[in-house]
């Protein structure tokens, strides 16, 4: 097992070990949009999502990337005495868009000699030739990490949500990422509509049998301004209670392997975009109680496959 202080493999702990010390991710908007918004494959985007609830507590309208960046190092220099960042593109599909566009954002993002990674969220059906052979040239001079929407490995559930993609398209993704040479963390979704422990198993194991290198686990959590929020207003849905997602959580922990970077055990947003579970908005209880409760149970990450 996992050394009994470490229950899990943590991402901050994962970034030490990679570049020497603490590494601190700058977020950064490049105006994006998504395939599943703009009527590429879709329109409503999913379910879950309010775009609003994901930007920089200071994000300021207009500001270009260098400028972006900079205040943001300029801030976390001086409240944690940072030394080296990894930029962070997190506004919607972030390798979706021209790719020579893309480019541009991508080395004005890395032009700082502190910065020693890109860090891209996106989603599985936006990866296309030249955009991976852009993060292949990326991965040679820099860290490239790519954050996958991946959601569930339950084709039912990612209807339900509206992903607009399946688990096969989530699987030829992550190999193509690998080939070229980036890593790869999957976001999951603990908590979907009608989705069972086991079928959340299935995600696990989907995780393990690709070799994907980490997870984001989010708690499901009700936006307002989302297709979900009506559900949940109209009583067609119920989020997990707190202690249903503990168990859940460390369910899903036991089978992944001890390699695999937790980046992420519970999600949140701002209050004035969180309509339920009212214990999603304080994410350190949430963390304090996963951690109490692996260490009640004597459970670890890949405990199932010892």
């Amino acid at each position: 097992m996992i050394e009994a202080k470490w229950r899990y493999r943590k991402f901050n702990r994962y970034l030490r070990e990679t570049f020497g010390e603490k590494v601190f991710r700058v977020g950064l908007l490049g105006g994006f949009t998504c395939p599943n918004r703009d009527g590429t494959i879709g329109s409503g985007g999913c379910t879950f999502c309010n775009p609003k609830s994901t930007e920089p507590f200071d994000f300021v309208a207009g500001e270009s990337i260098e400028k972006q960046l900079i205040r943001g190092m300029n801030y976390t220099r001086s409240r944690h005495g940072a030394k080296k960042f990894m930029a962070y593109f997190q506004d919607y599909t972030t390798t979706y868009g021209n790719v020579t566009e893309l480019e541009a954002l991508y080395r004005a993002a890395i032009s700082q000699p502190e910065v020693v990674g890109l860090a891209l969220t996106t989603r599985p059906d936006s990866l296309p030739r030249q955009v991976l052979k852009l993060l292949a040239r990326m991965a040679k001079e820099t860290f490239v990490w790519v954050e996958l929407g991946v959601q569930s490995a339950n084709d039912k559930s990612l209807a339900t949500i509206n992903r607009c993609h399946d688990v096969k398209l989530s699987q030829e993704a992550i190999s193509a990422l690998h080939e070229c040479g980036v890593t790869v963390s999957a976001h999951v979704i603990i908590g979907l509509p009608g989705e069972s422990i086991d079928e959340e198993r299935k995600t696990a194991a989907f995780v393990r049998e690709n070799g994907v290198e980490a997870v984001k686990i989010h708690n499901l959590h009700v936006l307002r301004d989302t297709p979900l929020a009506k559900q949940y207003e109209d009583g067609q849905f119920t989020p997990m209670t707190l202690p249903e997602y503990v168990d859940r959580v460390i369910s899903f922990l036991e089978e992944l392997p001890a390699s695999v970077v937790i980046q992420r055990l519970a999600g949140d947003a701002p209050h004035r975009f969180t309509l339920a579970p009212k214990w999603a908005m304080n994410k350190m209880a949430v963390l304090n109680e996963i951690e109490r409760q692996l260490k009640e149970r004597d459970s670890w990450q890949g405990k199932a496959l010892a």
